[in-house]
């Protein structure tokens, strides 16, 4: 299933390939214009943060159009052979999930790695070809006990890669956060993100029209709700600390911490079973806004 769905939609990943490569690549040299007083880092944390502010964006925009004609499902005829493939309802929910999350995913990352590396060569021969004292700046910065040098040519893709990655390697800066805590954190926002995934699915499997628009409104309320009662009653995932010299950081983990350990999960396969019972009752005429009619169920 998984095959036929890529095969069905080559051109189209292609095409999203192509298409984020040539994003990142103009988007990051209109940065250098706008960066700040030409500091090398903070144009390069410019840079990754586009990265890691458009990709999720463009994830959830995928996953809540889920069944739509970029997965070759979307018309009355593609669904009606879809449906016809002598595959179970699980495997075909689960190739076009893994197709959208995992596969397109892939595809943004790589085009966002060779758009970063043409604006790399770009700057680099900029550089060489026009004597520019500007680009001849570089940062050394102390980077887990080695020095690193940075230049505007240099890569981003570490400063966007990094928070995906589990924290492996932990050296506490100064003592300040313990590796639990780096684990935590990293635990959390990884849990979260599969939450956002299951209800952005949730979504796109029972709305046909505006579903990104919709499943954005009530996904962002639900967030505004729950930050609002965490400051309601004084609550926090993560607890501060003030050091000596009077610096507050976040550096401890609080109950709360572990309670979205497990309430995550077990939300998210709410919502990917739902989804699923959802997806069972498919039919070659739904209904105008839903793919599922609840008068009728």
């Amino acid at each position: 299933m998984l095959r036929w769905l890529i095969s069905m939609n080559r051109v189209m990943l292609l095409g999203l390939t192509v298409g984020a490569t040539f994003a990142v690549f103009l988007i990051q040299l209109m940065t250098l214009e706008v960066s700040s007083g030409g500091d090398v880092i903070s144009y390069l944390r410019d840079c990754s943060g586009f990265g890691e502010f458009m990709i999720p964006i463009f994830m959830a925009v995928l996953v809540s159009s889920l069944f739509s004609n970029y997965t070759s499902i979307g018309t009355k005829q593609q669904r009606g052979t879809f449906l016809m493939i002598p595959a179970t309802n699980m495997e075909k929910f689960l190739a076009l999930i893994v197709h959208v999350t995992v596969v397109c995913g892939l595809c943004a990352i790589v085009g966002y790695i060779v758009g970063d590396s043409l604006r790399m060569a770009s700057l680099w021969i900029w550089s060489q070809i026009s004597a520019d004292p500007e680009f001849s700046t570089c940062i050394v910065v102390n980077n887990n006990g080695a020095d690193k040098t940075y230049y505007f040519w240099s890569s981003t893709v570490s400063w966007l890669l990094g928070p995906m990655t589990p924290p492996l390697n932990t050296v506490c800066g100064n003592g300040i956060f313990s590796a639990w805590f780096l684990w935590a954190r990293w635990i959390c926002i990884s849990l979260g993100s599969i939450w956002t995934c299951s209800f952005f699915t949730l979504g796109g499997t029972l709305l046909r029209k505006y579903s990104f628009a919709i499943t954005g409104v009530f996904w962002l309320a639900i967030v505004l709700l729950f930050m609002g009662t965490l400051a309601h009653f004084n609550l926090s995932v993560f607890g501060k600390v003030t050091l000596a010299d009077g610096t507050i950081v976040t550096a401890t983990v609080d109950t709360l911490a572990y309670v979205l350990m497990v309430v995550l999960p077990l939300l998210s396969y709410l919502n990917y079973r739902a989804s699923f019972h959802i997806f069972k009752g498919f039919q070659l005429i739904t209904n105008k806004w839903t793919n599922y009619d609840i008068l009728k169920r």
